[in-house]
């Protein structure tokens, strides 16, 4: 055991005793998980063919988004890109291969459009989600190169900037 300092012994001669260390704090329990998404296997003969570009499109953008996102520290946009490839999709899809092709048309007699066509509306739409990220992702990089013209601009004579 160490010896305890001057500071230490002269508290404790004018009867101050120092209290013991509290107790290391419990560790947090782990929020609980979500069931994990299903996995999407674009070979899946429940997936429409003509659903089958859209998903690898999306899959692609979210890809190619999340790392972007990453590259530049935009924690929001890259857990709203996480989600969509990893919940909102695959979420998707299963919802649509649950329903027993015996039934679909009951999609059909309900909706006047068959599963299938709101399936790819459904896709269509996360692809526009994702192509507004993109452009908002880009917006940095136009915005920096419309300065870097101006700056050349000025500095080398004035000549017609499409961005004016």
């Amino acid at each position: 055991m160490a010896r305890p300092g001057f500071l230490q012994r002269l508290l404790a001669a004018l009867g101050f005793h120092p209290e013991p260390p509290p107790p290391p704090p419990e560790p947090a329990a782990a929020p609980p998980r979500r069931p994990a998404a299903p996995a999407i296997d674009l070979r899946d003969e429940r997936i429409p063919e003509s659903s089958r570009d859209r998903v690898a499109l999306i899959m692609s953008l979210v890809g190619d988004l999340e790392e972007r996102a990453t590259q530049r520290g935009l924690a929001t946009e890259r857990k709203e890109l996480e989600r969509i490839g990893s919940v909102h999709l695959p979420r998707l899809l299963q919802s649509y291969v649950d329903i027993p092709p015996e039934h679909r048309a009951e999609v059909f007699r309900e909706t006047g459009r068959s599963a299938s066509f709101l399936l790819n509306e459904r896709l269509d739409k996360m692809t526009s989600r994702l192509r507004e990220i993109s452009k908002m992702l880009a917006r940095d990089n136009l915005d920096a190169f419309s300065t870097n013209m101006q700056f050349i601009d000025r500095h080398y004579g004035d000549a017609e900037s499409p961005f004016d």
